[in-house]
């Protein structure tokens, strides 16, 4: 036998003690091990919810570049050019006349950055960031939980790429940052009242942030509805009930003073907006938009329960798992969410992208723009377009071979009626030399919308050309404050002092002609820029200008009115002798001359036979031929726009239901 052969397994082996003078056997058992079925419940680690929070903040900074710079990069040009800065002291008095003051001032300087989108972009998305965090060491929320933080940022993602056409309404100074900055500071103003722990520290705190409600207006008043919740959501236990309802008590019955005390202060304000000063209204007349609000709403409400979002250091089991999906869950939601807002109607933003380019007079973009456009244009997209050829001299040979239909303005989702009027036809009428009723709408739209760097612009360009110089040093003296028109003022400067300056200056050549020609006269347009100029361009004569004539003619074409289009044919005929007639100019003659021999016999025309006369056979046995098949009028159009799009014969017998806004 071996040695320790008697030996008993360790979970049963005995033990001898003496007790009492009797001899007693205990067995002690070990705990079992535990067996490989049985698993540690999944724990969220400290590194694994640093990984959640970076996962987190890079998720909002990639949606906010995808959104801003990839596919909206037009949209905040436009933005800034239609906001407006001045280091001006007067521009800061302005601002301070309303509460949020400091907001409204600060958030129109940085809008000015997104000259460069990009930048402007990049400054916004920075800002959003530090709001994260900010609110996460505010709330003391875990880290675990930053998914749930990044809600917030996401409307204000939202509110930026959702505007649509209110972009040209809005009426809030400042409106592209200001969100971003009121939600910043109010987060700044819950951290540092998260820092005190005393009661009497707390209250003093409260009154603190009260007092910035002239500078922040109604991101004062979140500020102190979110200690309030921050209050009653504490669980330490370390006060009593008296201690810890003062707090939240006082907050709210400063939330409701606040505003009424300080209504002295702002004459120009009702009483009944002193509450909501800086929340964004989207009003227009009669129209109450509701959609373009629901970003802010939700902005303000969801902080409410940051304060209650569990505080656990590391969650296990269900919480941990709990954790994974909502994170999951709230990526999902946002994707989706901006996806379905983002306004990317196609016009929308090539007319922005057409409105930029004829501002600097790249003809050849806005031309590319429209050659390039997927569908029906917009009207505005069709006069830039005819502006676009009548600057580079081929209205009568390429003004059919863009489509010229006329669509609506998109609204998604919305009641905005947009009108020419207030998005591009200040520049519309100056290239058509009416710069007093560019001026006019000028005026009109900043004393609506505020003063911007657009219509500063244009009005400058017009005193310019008009020889009002004290005017032009008005305007260009304002410009010269800015960051980015700063140049652009300076180089027309000198013709301020010398007018004679202007010559050298060929982008207002064809401006100055048309506007020498046609007099100054301001009669009414009744809101509708198209109509005005093709009543009165087309029941316009001169044989003075061949510039003015050629417009002229262009109009009778577009009215299809065959008594007006003769006299013009024969004018524009006889102010260029030895010249070749452009192709629609021939189309057009030719067509009338069909259409109603009696009135002009235009058997000794010299027509283009391969372009004009075949082409016009072919089109008028091809269309007699599909509607003797039996389609109606506007499938025949369509099934002949490919072959005969481009021609005058199709715009006058297919281009119906012109939509004029």
């Amino acid at each position: 036998m071996t040695k320790n052969s008697n030996r008993k397994p360790m979970a049963t082996q005995a033990k001898n003690t003496v007790s009492g003078g009797k001899v007693s056997q205990q067995t002690t058992k070990q705990a079992p091990k535990r067996t490989s079925k049985e698993k540690k419940p999944v724990t969220i680690t400290k590194g694994a919810a640093i990984v959640l929070a970076l996962l987190a903040t890079l998720f909002v900074v990639v949606l906010g570049a995808f959104h801003l710079i990839a596919r909206n990069s037009d949209m905040l040009f436009m933005a800034q050019s239609k906001d407006f800065f001045t280091t001006n002291r007067q521009w800061l008095d302005d601002c301070m006349m309303q509460p949020g003051g400091l907001i409204a001032w600060t958030s129109s300087f940085l809008t000015q950055f997104f000259y460069h989108p990009a930048l402007g972009a990049s400054i916004m998305m920075g800002i959003w960031g530090g709001s994260l965090w900010l609110s996460k060491w505010a709330f003391r929320v875990r880290t675990a939980w930053m998914a749930i933080l990044t809600l917030p940022v996401i409307c204000l993602l939202v509110s930026t790429i959702d505007i649509g056409y209110w972009l040209y309404y809005v009426k809030q100074t400042g409106y592209w940052f200001y969100g971003t900055l009121g939600y910043f500071v109010a987060m700044l103003l819950v951290l540092f009242f998260s820092f005190f722990k005393k009661r009497m520290d707390k209250v003093i705190v409260t009154v603190l942030i009260a007092i910035t409600y002239p500078f922040l207006g109604w991101y004062s008043l979140l500020a102190l509805i979110y200690t309030a919740t921050i209050s009653i959501a504490d669980k330490s236990g370390s006060e009593t009930l008296v201690g810890k309802i003062a707090q939240p008590l006082i907050a709210l019955l400063l939330v409701a003073a606040i505003p009424y005390g300080c209504y002295f202060l702002y004459p120009e304000v009702r009483l009944e907006d002193m509450w909501t000063a800086g929340f964004p209204y989207f009003t227009n007349d009669d129209i109450i938009s509701v959609y373009p609000e629901v970003p802010f709403i939700v902005l303000a409400i969801l902080p409410l329960g940051f304060a209650f979002i569990p505080k656990e250091k590391e969650p296990k089991g269900l919480a941990a798992w709990g954790v994974y999906a909502v994170t999951i869950a709230v990526f999902v939601f946002s994707y989706i969410w901006t996806e379905k807002r983002d306004f990317q109607n196609y016009n929308y933003h090539a007319e922005m992208r057409m409105y930029r380019a004829a501002d600097e007079q790249d003809w050849e973009k806005v031309l590319d723009e429209m050659s390039s456009l997927p569908g029906d244009a917009s009207r505005q997209m069709v006069l830039m377009k005819n502006i676009a050829l009548l600057n580079t001299g081929e209205m009568g040979t390429k003004m059919f071979k863009y489509n010229n239909m006329g669509a609506n303005p998109a609204n998604d989702f919305d009641t905005l009626h947009v009108h020419m009027v207030q998005t591009a036809a200040p520049l519309i009428y100056y290239y058509h030399g009416k710069t007093n009723f560019t001026v006019r709408w000028c005026i009109e739209n900043s004393v609506e919308f505020g003063n911007d760097y657009d219509n500063l612009k244009m009005m400058a360009r017009c005193a310019l050309v008009g020889g009002e110089m004290d005017v032009a040093k008005k305007y260009l003296d304002i410009l010269k404050t800015t960051i980015y028109y700063k140049d652009w003022a300076e180089d027309l400067w000198p013709i301020t002092e010398n007018p004679e300056l202007i010559k050298e200056h060929h982008e207002f050549d064809n401006v100055r002609e048309l506007r020498d020609h046609m007099g100054t006269v301001l009669d009414g347009d009744n809101g509708l820029c198209e109509m005005y100029l093709l009543n009165y361009f087309s029941n316009t004569m001169n044989k003075d200008s061949k510039l003015l004539q050629e417009l002229t003619l262009n109009y009778a074409l577009v009215q299809k009115d065959i008594q007006l289009f003769w006299p013009r044919f024969f004018l524009y005929a006889q102010l260029h002798k030895d010249q070749e007639m452009p192709i629609h100019y021939q189309e057009a003659a030719y067509l009338y001359g069909n259409l109603e021999p009696q009135n002009v016999n235009i058997s000794g025309m010299p027509f283009d036979q391969k372009n004009v006369i075949e082409r016009y056979q072919n089109f008028q046995q091809l269309s007699q031929s599909l509607l003797a098949s039996g389609m109606k009028t506007p499938d025949v159009g369509e099934a002949m726009k490919s072959s005969y799009g481009d021609t005058f014969y199709w715009f006058y017998f297919f281009c119906r239901d012109i939509h004029s806004y």
